[in-house]
C-alpha cells in the first residue's frame, strides 16, 4: 500500500494532559491527511556507542487506529583537527580544522508495534517506553598529544601524507631571528646563538646595518636568513618541530559522532506522525 506521509509537530504545553482528547492541530492550518500526533522524550544527551537510548513516547490519533512506530536517526561525524609549533616566540603558528559531515542520511533503526494496553486513562494517549540501539562502531575516537615515539603512519593517516612537508614549509618563511634563536639554542643545534649569529650586517638598500634577520626578498632594508640557518631548520625532523617542552607533541586529532533522532507513529492507512528531533551525542 502506498504510504501518505504527514508531519506533525507536538506542542509541549498541552501535550496530553487535557481532559479531553483535544486536537490541537485543528487550531493551526490543516491541509491533507492528519497523521497520530505524538510527542517523546530521550533518556539522555549522550549516550555509549554500542548501548541504547532509553525513550518515552505518548501518543493518539482522531481518524484511522493506530498501526505501529518506529525510530529514525542519521549519523554525523565530525572531525577536528590541530596541530601547533612550540618553538616560536615572535607569533603563534597552529594549523587547525573542523568539519562535519553526514556520513549516514536518516533511516530505520526499530519498529514497535501497537498495542491497545498501554492506553493511559490520565493522559488520555497511548505511552509506553522503550529503546532504540546504538552502534558501537560509532565509538569517538582521538589521538592528543602523544607522548610515545611519534607514529608517523597515524600522521599521515589522519592529516594526508603531504601534511607534514606542508607544515614545515608554511613555518619557515614565518620566523624571524628571535624564532631562530630559540629554536636552534633549545633544541641544542647552535651552542651560542648570538654569538654566531647577532653582528652587524649592512644592507646596501637601506644604507645601515642590521643584526636581526627573517624570510625577505632581497633589497628590502633587512637582513635575509643565513643559508647556514636554513640548512640547520632543514635538518629538524616534523615531529621535533612539534615536539613540547614535556616530550609530547602539539597534534589533535578528534572523531566524534552525534544524531539526530526521530520518531513515528503510523496509523493503519500508512499514514504517520512525526515528532519534534532529538539530538544527542555518541560517546
Amino acid at each position: 500500500m502506498k504510504r501518505i506521509i504527514y508531519i506533525s509537530v507536538c506542542l509541549l504545553a498541552i501535550a496530553f494532559t487535557s481532559c479531553e482528547k483535544h486536537d490541537f492541530f485543528d487550531d493551526i492550518v490543516i491541509t491533507g491527511n492528519v497523521g497520530p500526533q505524538a510527542y517523546w522524550e530521550i533518556g539522555s544527551s549522550a549516550v555509549n556507542a554500542g548501548t541504547a537510548m532509553p525513550f518515552t513516547v505518548q501518543y493518539y490519533t482522531t481518524t484511522a487506529d493506530i498501526d505501529y512506530s518506529e525510530v529514525w536517526y542519521n549519523v554525523v561525524e565530525t572531525i577536528e583537527k590541530s596541530v601547533s609549533c612550540p618553538w616560536v616566540t615572535t607569533f603563534t603558528y597552529a594549523v587547525s580544522s573542523t568539519q562535519s559531515e553526514e556520513k549516514r542520511i536518516s533511516q530505520k533503526i526499530e519498529e514497535y508495534p501497537h498495542s491497545l494496553a498501554v492506553w493511559s486513562d490520565s493522559l488520555h494517549a497511548y505511552t509506553f517506553k522503550a529503546e532504540f540501539p546504538v552502534s558501537g562502531t560509532l565509538k569517538p575516537f582521538s589521538w592528543i598529544n602523544p607522548e610515545v615515539t611519534f607514529d608517523y603512519d597515524k600522521m599521515n593517516t589522519y592529516f594526508g601524507e603531504g601534511f607534514a612537508k606542508q607544515f614545515k614549509d608554511s613555518l619557515q618563511p614565518l620566523m624571524k631571528y628571535a624564532d631562530y634563536k630559540k629554536m636552534m639554542s633549545e633544541m641544542g643545534l647552535v651552542e651560542n646563538f648570538d654569538k654566531e649569529y647577532n653582528h652587524p650586517y649592512y644592507d646596501e638598500a637601506s644604507g645601515s646595518e642590521i643584526n636581526a634577520f627573517e624570510e625577505v626578498p632581497a633589497g628590502s632594508g633587512n637582513r635575509p636568513v643565513p643559508d647556514a640557518i636554513k640548512a640547520l631548520y632543514e635538518s629538524i625532523p616534523f615531529d621535533d618541530l612539534i615536539e613540547n617542552a614535556t616530550g609530547g607533541y602539539n597534534v589533535l586529532y578528534r572523531r566524534t559522532y552525534k544524531s539526530n533522532a526521530t520518531l513515528r507513529v503510523y496509523d493503519k492507512k500508512g499514514i504517520y506522525g512525526l515528532t519534534v528531533t532529538k539530538e544527542f551525542d555518541i560517546i
